[in-house]
């Protein structure tokens, strides 16, 4: 127990706590792996001539392929020590199966627009903009999952969105309007992406925690992997002109292209953190993990690159740091309660457990929603 405003409050269930932990750790994996991924891509187009040296729709097929590999190796390794595997309600021809190709398709035409706004911007600017997702999201976790937050968090996600907006993405007044409309063109394209990686994120988080919730991540994994697989091949096929282009494409990609492998595996671990994430947190947690990193970028760009933060983008950074206080903060708890309070008509003074134990924890089961 520990004592909170005078009162014994029982302790966190063991389960909550270890929630808590994979939680944390997941995210951390996840703020790091998602800098790295920039950064990554920045190096390569460097020793590429400023172009990406290889075929990214191959990289996004390579990249699914190594997910469903890991996610089926982790299956059969746990598997003799699960009580539920997820085979005993698997049916190949089912409307549960089908659901998993939605967001797989989506993750694809999203994978690839990726590549190509990391073609456009630099790794700073890339992270502050592919944050634009978290307003969408936090809107249709509310309408499709019904996850409520605090009023303080949805000033945050606001926040979070100025701070990007706030900065600048080059600081050379003669970069010429080349350059200006390369930006202008990633940023149309991470704003469009958002919207659409905002669906699947949710839908994908629904098919983790709502559909068959006793199957393990994995075994979940396996599915949206499989078609993820199946959609990358069939885009990759349609881009070559014969089987024999395509393999060496893909050979190319794999071991010749610069980086091309360690991309790959990059990706691929991104990809994976984030359904730990969606399993142990939310949507909105991964956002503002990934959102983290722009600190991260930014340090890195400027020792790796050159790149040079302007005011505007300290501004921006201060901002988006402000609103990690806001979203994450212990306030959200006592402000939820307050609204549960007034929305069942009772004042919250009248509620002897109001401020008895606000969860400390800025990794809570939920991401600090109540659904």
């Amino acid at each position: 127990c520990h004592c909170a405003l005078g009162q014994l409050v029982p302790a966190p269930p063991a389960s909550e706590m270890a929630s808590a932990v994979t939680s944390a750790l997941a995210c951390v994996a996840l703020t790091v792996l998602a800098t790295s991924q920039s950064l990554l891509v920045e190096a390569a187009k460097a020793r590429g001539g400023g172009k990406i040296p290889y075929d990214t729709s191959a990289a996004v097929l390579l990249t699914e392929a190594l997910k469903l590999g890991i996610a089926l190796c982790t299956w059969l390794w746990q598997r003799k020590s699960l009580n539920y595997t997820g085979l005993e309600s698997f049916q190949l021809v089912s409307w549960p199966t089908a659901a998993y190709a939605v967001p797989a398709t989506f993750f694809i035409v999203q994978n690839n627009l990726v590549f190509l706004a990391l073609s456009l911007l630099d790794p700073p600017t890339f992270q502050l903009w592919a944050c634009f997702k978290i307003i969408p999201v936090g809107v249709l976790a509310r309408l499709m999952l019904g996850q409520r937050r605090s009023s303080v968090q949805w000033v945050s996600l606001l926040l979070l969105s100025l701070g990007m907006g706030v900065t600048t993405t080059k600081q050379d007044s003669g970069a010429g309007t080349k350059a200006a409309a390369s930006v202008a063109l990633g940023i149309s394209v991470l704003l469009g992406n958002g919207c659409l990686s905002a669906l699947s994120s949710v839908l994908n988080e629904w098919l983790i925690k709502v559909q068959d919730p006793r199957a393990p991540l994995m075994f979940k994994n396996m599915q949206i992997y499989s078609w993820g697989v199946l959609t990358a091949a069939a885009y990759s096929l349609s881009r070559s002109d014969s089987a024999a282009s395509w393999a060496a494409s893909m050979q190319h990609t794999l071991f010749t292209a610069p980086l091309g492998g360690l991309i790959v595996l990059n990706n691929a671990a991104v990809g994976l953190c984030v359904s730990a994430v969606l399993k142990y947190a939310d949507n909105l947690t991964k956002g503002f993990s990934t959102s983290a990193s722009v600190l991260l970028a930014s340090v890195a760009s400027s020792v790796a690159f050159g790149f040079v933060p302007s005011r505007a983008f300290l501004l921006g950074a201060a901002v988006v740091c402000i609103a990690f206080y806001l979203y994450f903060g212990a306030h959200n708890a006592v402000l939820l309660q307050h609204d549960e309070e007034a929305e069942r008509g009772r004042s919250p003074s009248e509620s002897s457990t109001l401020l008895a134990a606000p969860d400390p924890s800025p990794f809570p089961s939920r991401g600090g929603a109540r659904v």
